[in-house]
């Protein structure tokens, strides 16, 4: 079983009304989230949204929240610092108030 840390996705937040996927795990692969960076480089608070959800989620459910609608304010940061475990083929979507002007990285162990 080789466990291997590393930047597990990294990117701009879309905008809101869809089902984007941030990172997926693997097949035959676990994954343990352990921090979500996430970066406001504008001059207005822009409102954030992260799900945790199964593999090809057609839509996602309050029960799958991880953040909530969370407000970072203007030229602010957020960091979710904990443990999040994930099986095979599951997913962490997100999506921002406006497309292209949230940034994010996902940090975590992959198991194989």
């Amino acid at each position: 079983m080789a466990e291997t840390y590393k930047r597990l996705a990294q990117g701009r937040l879309p905008a809101s009304g869809g089902t984007t996927k941030l990172y997926d795990v693997p097949s035959s692969t676990q994954a343990i989230i352990k921090s979500i960076n996430i970066s406001n480089n504008t001059g207005t608070a822009r409102e954030v949204t992260l799900h945790h959800t199964d593999n090809a989620a057609s839509s996602l459910a309050d029960t799958d929240i991880i953040l909530p609608g969370v407000s970072i304010q203007a030229g602010g940061w957020a960091e979710y610092d904990g443990t999040i475990c994930m099986a095979a083929t599951t997913e962490i979507h997100g999506f921002a108030a406006v497309t292209d002007v949230i940034s994010y990285t996902i940090w975590g162990v992959e198991i194989t």
